[in-house]
């Protein structure tokens, strides 16, 4: 009989299915592990075939409804998960493979063979250099280097503050794996002293606990961990060329110092650094410090930043300044001593909302200069967060189900994702935000609760992931739908209604599902108008080359800016007021239009006299002098929301950064300029694919 392997994701694919109460469409599956959908058919199609060996049932996999398994075979398959001979089938993925490694010779108390490696991962011997070759490349974006010495094996050399942020990082995504492989169970690992980490662990959360806040999961088992390294490795930190008078007068350094008093005080120093650069509940901060009035001027200028490059204008600006300062105040200290903790939703953030992210990275420079240090993008992903939440914040409307929304990945990720719900039906308002321990006392008021967590409470839950999915969307609308709009007491609401509501949230082949099976509910045919996606307009497919222009040169910036205009006045796609307030926003707030060399953005907000979304361009062979910068290219955007646009504006920042391209728009034909504009929508990414 031949014996089949379940790798990582096979294994992660069955037991997120095994959780789930419903089918699940298999384009939904794909986001959710942020692979094809031919990678989650393979894996299932692999996953049967084990399956079948083991004698239990298989998935189930149909066209119209989705993948599932019903009641019993679920049963039969967490009994067989349970048995050790079923886990034994477990093998480990390249990246866990990766993962293991850079711990393993970072935890060692000395150099590391090959065959160490081997027998930790149960690999061949090519496996083993090929791994390594792509272990020192991961450490080479640190500035670190996986040194070999023939007599003495593998040895990473390179700052120590930087190998215990790399350490931090890889190990908290091996958490689970250490639990659930039982190969690495039985293995002597350096990094891995069950009962010693407990014991750190506890202290940490005693220190939680007196601080009143909370940190990012895993951040203080990981932590624990790395103090049992500390402590076995016997190895001495070195702050002698550290500013550290503003750590040692804190309440975290204080608490450190009473807890863990068997580490020498240089490495309380470090992990009191850790808890003030980690926590992730916003601080109250005092006006009058002068540290947080700068944090507050700096806040300030990423905001204007932001608004400028994506042409918007939060209605709540002094709030978001507000929160982001206090993030400023905790992230400072991941900046200026290079304990980056990591963003568990990066990768998502980046894949679910790819204009916003890139927005984000180009108003982030201004956090380069004011503090003089490089912002890592688990970062500018928070900040993401923080600028989507209050981008899709609407105005007070009134209000029919009161939410509980029980989120415990910090304040960024309950922002983002209550902004999120709320923008789902006018009918739900988010009534509070609290973590799993005040779900009780918190819920007495509320009608149901969403949760990014599993979560036993005297209310319906629903379980969402922090950047919530299409199917997350769905299950929200069907409880709200389910009461307000039941077949038996619809008050007069036709199916068109329904799904004219569903339409906004869910596309494609799920949306013609749900369309399928109302239908034959209601028994009532329906004819809707295709979707179109909120911030996914690119900019080749609304530059139309009638609203293309050429000349020689104009006499200055104003005239540039009018005739620039023309084509949309022209089709009403905005008035007079609109291009005066362009011409203004210049006056005062000087040439920021100017993106990049040879490239103008004039723009103003949708309140200043948009009528529908456009974009036009006046090309001009002598450049036009705007103050102290010139363009040739002058584009007009006219925005009509806060949302629509921001993937053409993802498109005009990739546009800056491509001067070839440039050249050729100020020569081509009218014809080829949209076809010159359009740009691939996947974001490289190959530098955080761990």
């Amino acid at each position: 009989m031949n014996i089949i392997q379940l790798d990582s994701r096979c294994v992660s694919l069955l037991n997120h299915l095994v959780k789930q109460d419903d089918a699940v469409n298999v384009q939904v599956l794909a986001r959710f592990f942020n692979v094809s959908v031919r990678s989650i058919y393979y894996d299932l199609n692999k996953i049967n075939d084990w399956l079948k060996i083991q004698n239990l049932p298989q998935i189930n996999i149909e066209r119209n409804k989705g993948v599932y398994l019903t009641k019993s075979q679920i049963n039969e398959i967490l009994d067989a998960l349970q048995g050790e001979d079923s886990l034994n089938h477990y093998v480990l993925s390249p990246k866990e493979r990766h993962r293991l490694q850079i711990c393993y010779i970072l935890s060692a108390y000395e150099s590391v063979y090959a065959e160490q490696i081997g027998y930790l991962c149960d690999i061949s011997r090519n496996t083993i250099f090929n791994d390594l070759k792509i272990v020192r490349e991961k450490l080479q974006r640190y500035g670190l280097e996986l040194e070999f010495e023939v007599q003495k094996g593998y040895e990473i050399k390179g700052s120590i503050f930087t190998q215990r942020a790399v350490f931090i990082y890889y190990y908290a995504q091996l958490i689970p794996l250490l639990d659930y492989n039982p190969h690495l169970k039985n293995l002597d690992l350096p990094f891995y002293n069950r009962e010693q980490i407990q014991h750190f662990a506890m202290k940490l959360r005693n220190i939680e606990d007196k601080l009143e806040t909370r940190y990012v999961d895993g951040l203080l088992f990981s932590l624990a961990s790395l103090i049992s390294v500390i402590l076995n490795k016997q190895a001495q930190l070195d702050i002698s060329l550290l500013d550290i008078k503003d750590i040692i007068t804190t309440q975290e350094f204080r608490l450190v110092k009473d807890n863990l008093s068997e580490l020498p005080e240089s490495e309380q120093i470090y992990v009191a650094m850790h808890l003030l650069g980690s926590r992730i509940q916003i601080r109250s901060a005092d006006d009058s410090r002068s540290e947080t009035i700068v944090l507050k001027a700096i806040a300030q200028s990423l905001v204007a930043e932001f608004e400028q490059l994506a042409a918007v204008e939060f209605d709540d600006r002094n709030e978001l300044i507000r929160l982001i300062a206090s993030h400023l105040s905790m992230s400072i200290y991941r900046y200026k001593y290079g304990i980056q903790i990591g963003n568990p939703l990066m990768n998502e953030i980046m894949n679910a909302y790819p204009e916003l992210f890139e927005i984000t990275v180009k108003a982030t420079r201004v956090l380069k200069t004011s503090l003089r240090l490089p912002i890592p993008e688990s970062e500018i992903a928070y900040l993401a967060m923080h600028f989507g939440g209050f981008l899709r914040r609407r105005q007070e409307v009134k209000q029919e189900f009161n939410v509980l929304l029980v989120c415990p990945n910090g304040v960024s990720t309950a922002t983002m994702l209550r902004a999120e719900v709320e923008s789902l039906h006018p009918s739900i308002k988010i009534c509070n935000i609290v973590g799993i321990e005040e779900v009780d006392e918190a819920s007495r008021n509320c009608d149901f609760i969403i949760s990014t967590v599993d979560l036993n409470a005297p209310i319906p839950v629903i379980k969402v992931r922090p950047i919530i999915t299409e199917d997350d969307r769905l299950r929200i609308l069907s409880r709200v739908l389910k009461k307000n709009y039941s077949p038996q007491n619809n008050k007069g609401v036709s199916l068109n209604v329904i799904l004219n509501l569903i339409a906004h949230h869910v596309s494609g082949e799920k949306y013609q599902a749900i369309k399928d099976e109302l239908e034959h509910v209601f028994n009532e045919p329906v004819t809707m108008p295709p979707l179109q996606v909120e911030g996914r307009l690119k900019l080749s497919g609304v530059m139309h080359p009638s609203n293309i222009q050429t000349l020689e040169f104009v006499d200055s910036w104003v005239d540039a800016i009018h005739i620039a205009s023309k084509p949309l006045l022209e089709s009403n796609a905005i008035t007079d007021k609109y291009v005066q307030a362009m011409i203004k926003n210049v006056d005062i707030y000087g040439p920021y239009i100017v993106l990049g060399q040879d490239i103008a953005l004039a723009h103003a907000l949708p309140k200043d006299g948009v009528n529908k979304l456009g974009v036009s361009l006046l090309r001009v062979s002598k450049p036009v002098q705007f103050k102290d910068r010139q363009a040739s290219l002058i584009f007009v955007l006219a925005p009509e929301d806060k949302h629509s646009h921001l993937r053409i504006m993802k498109d005009f920042l990739s546009l800056t950064a491509d001067q070839k391209r440039i050249e050729q728009i100020k020569t081509a034909n009218v014809e080829m300029i949209p076809s010159l504009l359009d740009f691939n929508e996947d974001r490289e990414n190959t530098q955080y694919d761990d």
